[in-house]
């Protein structure tokens, strides 16, 4: 057999040729030299783990290292460093690891993912997207080594003693206009400007709900616009990270991280085909497809606006949920989930025993707003261009590392609509989820808006 080096797949090569069966080869190759290296090749070997420029390649590496010398210093430094890979698959995997090795010195960054995990385990959801949220509270703890809250509390408060700083939100930097050129309007409907308010729909008073909706229930205001009749596909993603402008980066954001990858992270995973609604980008990679495009993404008002129509209604079919429109994550029962522990335990279920379908394809029967926007509700979350804590969203700083990204709240991002993994609740059109810009999960997908009016005409 080769020696692990000599079979490192090339980040440029693989990105001309987009040859997926072929790396998939590539990668078991890989692992199997791994985990055979000598002794005084693990310290390299973690080194091109936690850095080489191809997910799947860390992913690989990650776990033959972990079977190969799970106890050596280099190895559980390289756990540590993954946990925060922007990748999910990655990500995922590091996190699973450093509950089984009770890895303590990355506890407080894996406390920044959830907040206060002595709160969540109680039922106190906070803002979870789906199985990356349980997946970390899982391994919390597995590491401390109780779930029980005033345990928790204790280890909290130890390593947060002075709290977390907060975010000083600069001014939203005047960007260049989008300047793939002209568009065509068939496949996008118009919205008439109008008015969103924040907080729970209407027909959801007097429920118990799931999750945190302390929103504040201010109203929003936005003019007429144009939308993407459905979320952005796998193939029509494909064709633009293939194509030479994002291997130029012509279109991409300025303060997008050097040396970005535009494929998508689902190019392995057969249950995403051509026609489905395109995951495993992050806020940057839809950035850049859109404004190729001469488009760009929807605000938070914008998105709602387009699924409620004029009379704030929870999904864009109206007030009561119906899983035959969607796709989400059923109840057990015809009572729905009494708790988001329940919850979770099915998450973490997907996550140690991935199921063989994951979102549907675009187009949804019954799923379509009063304006005629079809798939605002359940399959894929979609990301916003609006900060979740702040003003319009514009990422700060190019050049850091992902652990100091997820302390700086200017870095979360509105996202909305639920996904395949969501309950109801999440998947209503009012919810508000969030995550960070620079994160590439399954889950997240997006669509695009241009400002050409909401009246019918250009």
């Amino acid at each position: 057999m080769a020696h692990w080096r000599e079979l490192l797949p090339e980040k440029q090569l693989f990105e001309r040729q987009l040859r997926p069966e072929a790396l998939k080869a590539d990668l078991a190759a890989l692992g199997q030299a791994v985990a055979r290296c000598p002794d005084g090749e693990i310290e390299e070997a973690c080194a091109v783990a936690a850095m080489h420029e191809l997910p799947w390649v860390r992913q690989a590496l990650l776990r033959a290292l972990a079977v190969r010398a799970p106890q050596h210093d280099e190895v559980r430094a390289a756990v540590g460093w993954l946990t925060h890979d922007y990748e999910d698959f990655v990500a995922f995997e590091a996190v699973t690891l450093a509950g089984e090795l009770r890895l303590r010195e990355v506890l407080a960054d894996l406390l920044v993912i959830v907040g206060r995990a002595s709160e969540r385990v109680t039922g106190f959801a906070g803002k979870p997207v789906g199985i990356g949220h349980a997946v970390v509270l899982r391994a919390i703890t597995a590491i401390i080594g109780s779930t029980d809250q005033a345990v928790l509390r204790s280890v909290e408060d130890e390593l947060f003693a002075e709290g977390v700083d907060q975010a000083e939100y600069p001014a939203r930097p005047v960007e260049d206009a989008a300047d793939g050129g002209s568009h065509e309007h068939g496949s996008m409907a118009a919205v008439p400007g109008g008015v969103v308010l924040g907080g729970p729909p209407p027909a959801f008073a007097g429920e118990n709900l799931l999750f945190d909706w302390n929103d504040p229930p201010e109203e929003r205001h936005c003019a007429g616009f144009r939308i993407d009749k459905l979320p952005v596909s796998n193939a029509e993603y494909d064709l633009f990270a293939g194509s030479p402008a994002a291997l130029r980066h012509r279109f991409c954001h300025p303060r997008e991280p050097k040396g970005k990858l535009h494929l998508r992270n689902t190019l392995l995973d057969s249950r995403s085909g051509p026609g489905h609604p395109v995951t495993g980008v992050d806020w940057f990679d839809a950035y850049a497809y859109a404004r190729s495009l001469g488009k760009r993404l929807p605000t938070e008002t914008e998105w709602q606006r387009a699924g409620e129509g004029p009379d704030r209604r929870a999904y864009p079919w109206g007030d009561e949920f119906d899983g035959a429109r969607t796709r989400c994550l059923p109840p057990p029962s015809g009572n729905g989930w009494a708790t988001v522990d329940r919850w979770r335990d099915e998450l973490l279920g997907l996550a140690d025993d991935p199921p063989a379908h994951t979102a549907r394809e675009r187009g949804m029967p019954g799923n379509v707003s009063p304006f005629g926007v079809g798939d605002l509700s359940g399959n894929v979350w979609e990301w916003t261009s609006s900060c979740f804590d702040g003003p319009a969203f514009s990422p700060v700083g190019t050049d850091r590392d992902a652990i100091d990204v997820i302390y700086d709240q200017r870095s979360y991002v509105v996202i909305k609509g639920g996904t395949w993994t969501s309950l109801p609740e999440q998947a209503s059109l009012a919810f508000r989820g969030r995550d960070l810009a620079f994160d590439r999960h399954f889950e997240i997908g997006f669509r695009c808006v241009c400002d050409c009016g909401g009246d019918g005409a250009r």
